[in-house]
């Protein structure tokens, strides 16, 4: 059935009444000078748009587009006059076709309103109505946002009432337009705590968008509405009856998630839609009384809520301690009733008005202040970088911008995305950072870089001592904390650098190094130079036995102090001569085989059996087959002493256990390539449920520091057991 074509009269007397029903709903147009404001946007506006008509329904006057969109900023956005005015003024430059100019705006209405619809308009010059790419309206919004925040709730009224009035428009135009009211003005409203018109947007572009997920969400929205209407009925009835009416004055609201959102749920997390228990959830608003905070009455209320219905642990969100960015505020809390969980709001009327008309609802709110810092900070970025549409909107997303996680207590810690629990320890003090010794994230123990989700509950376990390294700089996401941590290594290190040069000295006076022993020992140990080799002393990666075992090979073999090594009973021989009753001088490998079976390294006791004149296998001493090998062949076997001196690295296996945890991995390579610079040549790693098995094949020089490397894995809080792969142990 076609509509019913209209008279110019019956057109015009729509035009009036909409108007006067603008009026009669903005108590905050009635009195005369905004009257007279509004009156004459409306008669300049009506001129300009007389012969235009909307595409939409029954083609009604233009007129009623504008009317419409300043009844938005007034009664669901809880603005006043000026921008009340600059909406009904918003197409007048562009549809005027430069009659009247954004000059003659600001003669007749001033230079805010002027303002306004100078950004209103330019958004739209240049704006290509068929390409499906909206970056460049994005950077006009956010450069025209940037000089008055109004020009943004102006559009944002302008896409809803269009969203609101589809009907007749072509099915290309509205995939645009919907596409924008999701990736651009839904999150813009979000930012400005529109939280009705955000969940509106994004429910009218859902259905236009997909309208097959719309009507099934929408289908099972209403039955599970039905089915829990009585239930949630009667929680808020128990509300009233049990909760306390001398402390405070309280009405109840039941308020329903987005469509889209509950719609989002379902396919992320893979649940039913009946499973999310809080589509629906009991809101307790509360006038307060001036005997108390508005925090602490809510608490009160909180607590008097916890003596009716079980609350459930751990889930329990005060954002009234810490506003969200977009500034809403409540205590949130489940609680079960008839063996459900059910979830109940508590804030403020005024959290209220703000949760759902916005900021600009509350002229004390200095939240705006913080969003036009914000805008203006986009607007440095999208100006000075060739962005693409996404990362563009990445930058509004509020799920991409920031997480909330909570302490122990319930207290929100407001946190940047991919923030980690070192971040968290951060964020509530210093302190808690530098003395990080382990997590807790709800319930279950997890390593520095663990990267934290909204709503996960956060335990900081902190030690006496103070760690600091790479690996937990690279895990902060806040530059100025990393900088906090790089400013404490270098304190740290000039403190060990003194430590390990007091260490240095006393180990000197024994054994009196010449300049060239000091060189050598930074070639050895992988020193750039002084400080770096005292580093590492007062860290014990380098210690005396170390310096010493390779000083004292070094000047047997030059023959310099043969004192330092005559206890050990090495006759000095050549290097083909083999006797099986002195130890043999392992100065370089040549025709040496180190055998596969237990792999021997330099400073292992161990034997070298001759298998001819040129050629010979070295075993550790544990080894069956050295043992073996002494007992049938003792001839051709004999003790052997390794000359340190020699510079080879020598191949040799790590296994260990532990349970498994994020970063751990990461921390044992740390140990093995940051801390003593060796190699690795294999890694294997198996997971089985919660533990972790591996084995790591590396180079090093000699015992000592395979020793060393395998003390400091057994440090690391979740590793079980780390050993060194030998004859019985594979």
């Amino acid at each position: 059935m076609k509509d019913k074509k209209l008279t110019y009269q019956e057109k015009r007397k729509i035009v009036i009444e909409r108007f006067d029903d603008f009026i009669k709903t903005s108590p905050q147009l009635q009195n005369p000078k905004s009257l007279a404001i509004i009156t004459k946007a409306f008669e300049l506006a009506d001129i300009v748009h007389l012969k235009q008509f909307r595409k939409t329904g029954q083609h009604l006057p233009y007129i009623v587009h504008p009317i419409a969109v300043a009844k938005i900023i007034t009664t669901e956005m809880g603005l006043g006059t000026t921008t009340a005015a600059a909406a009904l003024l918003h197409d007048v430059v562009e549809d005027s076709k430069g009659e009247y100019t954004t000059e003659y705006i600001k003669k007749e209405f001033g230079e805010e309103i002027a303002e306004i619809v100078d950004g209103v308009t330019k958004i739209l010059e240049g704006f290509d109505p068929n390409s499906t790419v909206q970056v460049e309206t994005f950077k006009k919004f956010i450069n025209n946002m940037s000089s008055d925040l109004r020009t943004a709730y102006v559009k944002i009224a302008d896409r809803l009432h269009n969203l609101r009035t589809f009907e007749g428009i072509s099915e290309n135009s509205q995939m645009i337009k919907t596409a924008e009211a999701y990736d651009i003005y839904a999150p813009l409203a979000h930012l400005l705590g529109l939280f009705d018109i955000k969940k509106e947007l994004e429910d009218l572009s859902f259905m236009y968008r997909m309208p097959f997920e719309y009507q099934r969400t929408k289908e099972k929205a209403d039955k599970s509405l039905k089915e829990r209407t009585e239930y949630l009925n009667e929680i808020a009835e128990k509300i009233k009856s049990e909760l306390p009416k001398n402390k405070f004055h309280f009405r109840i609201e039941i308020t329903q998630r987005s469509l889209y959102r509950a719609w989002r749920i379902t396919q992320t997390k893979k649940m039913s839609f009946n499973d999310i228990h809080n589509f629906n959830s009991v809101r307790i608003i509360i006038t307060p009384m001036k005997s108390y905070s508005e925090k602490q009455q809510c608490y009160i209320a909180y607590s008097s809520l916890t003596d009716i219905f079980p609350a459930r642990q751990h889930t329990f969100k005060d954002w009234i301690s810490t506003p969200k960015s977009n500034g809403f505020q409540a205590l949130i809390a489940d609680v079960m009733y008839l063996g459900k969980w059910a979830e109940v709001q508590i804030m403020t009327e005024r959290m209220h008005l703000i949760s759902t008309k916005g900021f600009a609802s509350d002229c004390k709110n200095k939240h705006l202040d913080n969003v036009s810092r914000w805008v203006r900070s986009v607007k440095e970025i999208i100006n000075n970088k060739d962005l693409t549409k996404n990362e563009i909107l990445e930058l509004i997303r509020p799920q991409h911008r920031e997480i909330y996680a909570l302490t122990p207590q319930g207290e929100v810690v407001k946190l940047p995305k991919d923030a980690t629990v070192l971040d968290f320890a951060f964020q509530i003090h210093s302190d808690l950072g530098l003395h990080f010794q382990g997590a807790e994230v709800n319930g279950k123990p997890v390593s520095f870089n663990f990267k934290l989700k909204n709503a996960d509950q956060v335990k900081i376990i902190t030690s006496g001592d103070i760690v600091v390294n790479s690996a937990r700089i690279d895990a902060l996401s806040s530059n100025s904390n990393k900088n906090l941590l790089r400013q404490h290594i270098r304190k740290e290190k000039k403190k060990k650098v003194k430590i390990g040069k007091k260490l240095f000295q006393q180990i000197d006076e024994k054994y009196k190094f010449n300049d060239l022993d000091l060189s050598k020992l930074k070639v050895k140990f992988h020193c750039e130079n002084d400080e770096e080799l005292y580093y590492r002393l007062a860290n014990n990666t380098v210690n005396e036995d170390d310096i010493a075992s390779f000083v004292k090979s070094r000047r047997r073999v030059l023959g310099l102090v043969t004192s330092l090594w005559s206890s050990d009973k090495v006759a000095p021989i050549k290097e083909t001569e083999f006797n099986p009753k002195e130890k043999f001088v392992i100065k370089n490998l040549e025709n040496i085989e180190l055998a596969e079976c237990c792999k021997p390294v330099a400073g292992d006791i161990a034997v070298i059996f001759r298998k001819n004149n040129h050629e010979f296998i070295v075993h550790r001493n544990e080894c069956s087959n050295a043992k073996m090998l002494n007992s049938t062949d003792g001839k051709n076997t004999a003790k052997i002493f390794w000359d340190l001196t020699l510079e080879t690295e020598f191949p040799t296996k790590i296994r260990f256990n532990g349970f498994d945890n994020t970063g751990l991995l990461a921390e044992v390579i740390d140990i093995i390539s940051k801390n003593y610079y060796v190699n690795m040549t294999e890694l294997k790693i198996n997971v089985d449920k919660n533990a972790v098995f591996g084995i790591i094949e590396i180079t090093v020089s000699d015992v000592n520091k395979l020793n060393s490397i395998l003390k400091q894995i057994r440090k690391i809080k979740y590793i079980k057991k780390a050993y060194r792969v030998g004859p019985d142990t594979e």
